[in-house]
């Protein structure tokens, strides 16, 4: 990349966090091999190297996904916004930007649909949840509970297992505090924790709370418990998981399911997710559903009926 490509992106990932300047680097090389050029102004002449009819006939012709094309907008309305000079471009691409997010909000009422038609029905999920407990699959139990019972997201599952809430102090982590009657599941790490702050949940249930004694247990981890805690996920060095890398871990504990036909349905957090959406919307009050999933999740409710598309 020579200097004036630098100055470009430079002008926009200034004072971006680290994991946001790679982000942006990635889409702005996706942006610029696309239109066949090395920087989108040319900053001597202080002009398009293309027209703007032409990045935007580019970007719409292209094999991208609507979410991949919306983002190379998105990267074109940052470009110019950073040269004064390029204002009414600046507004036609933001233009193409709001369409390309109408297209994917049709596009996503669309596939939730298709889904929901082959997702299994809540009942079969939460009889699938007693089979773990009963075939001792304690890990399994606990984290597919979790997700079920308080629509958390991958992050919300960085857990270490203490005995004392003393224990708790680290705020990297989220736990799972065992007491003599019931558990605390307490959140410091997820999503939306700058908006909605920390969570801290009471879980009542004593099967819960056996499968944990169960699984501490299995992985004779008792004294870990007592000391420092029990970390749930580790790497292969016995380092504790990023919290923001959880998604392979927590996919080889995912419950599966069969088809009709024998096949498996694999799950995610996600379609668990829509699956306790869609029982909700199928009940006579359904806000008083989907406000308890709102504070258990840390959204809000329009955010669950756009990306879950139901009407309230």
């Amino acid at each position: 990349m020579d200097d004036l490509n630098s100055i470009e992106l430079n002008n926009i990932i200034a004072g971006k966090k680290p994991i946001t300047q790679q982000a942006y680097k990635r889409e702005y090389k996706r942006l610029t091999t696309l239109l066949g050029v090395d920087n989108v102004i040319d900053l001597k002449k202080n002009v398009s190297n293309l027209s703007i009819k032409t990045i935007i006939k580019k970007i719409k012709d292209s094999d991208f996904s609507t979410n991949t094309k919306k983002g190379l907008f998105n990267m074109l309305v940052m470009i110019f916004q950073k040269n004064p000079n390029f204002k009414s471009q600046q507004v036609k691409v933001e233009s193409e930007r709001e369409k390309m997010q109408n297209k994917i909000g049709i596009e996503r009422i669309d596939k939730n649909k298709e889904l929901l038609e082959t997702l299994p029905a809540q009942k079969t999920i939460d009889k699938e949840l007693n089979e773990l407990y009963k075939n001792n699959e304690y890990l399994k139990y606990i984290i597919n509970y979790l997700i079920i019972t308080y629509n958390v997201r991958n992050k919300d599952l960085c857990l270490k297992i203490v005995s004392s809430m003393k224990q708790t102090k680290d705020t990297e982590f989220n736990y799972l505090v065992i007491t003599e009657k019931y558990v605390s599941f307490i959140r410091n790490v997820y999503k939306t924790v700058k908006t909605h702050g920390k969570k801290d949940n009471r879980v009542q249930s004593k099967k819960f709370r056996n499968a944990l004694l169960n699984y501490i247990n299995e992985v004779e981890g008792e004294d870990d418990v007592k000391e420092d805690g029990l970390i749930i996920f580790k790497d292969s060095k016995g380092d504790p998981v990023n919290c923001n890398n959880l998604g392979y871990k927590i996919k080889k504990v995912i419950m599966t399911l069969k088809d009709d036909n024998g096949n498996d349905i694999n799950l995610n957090e996600t379609k668990l997710n829509k699956i306790k959406v869609k029982e909700i919307n199928d009940k006579p009050n359904t806000i008083k559903g989907l406000e308890k999933m709102k504070k258990n999740r840390g959204t809000n409710l329009n955010t669950i009926a756009e990306y879950y598309s139901i009407d309230i």
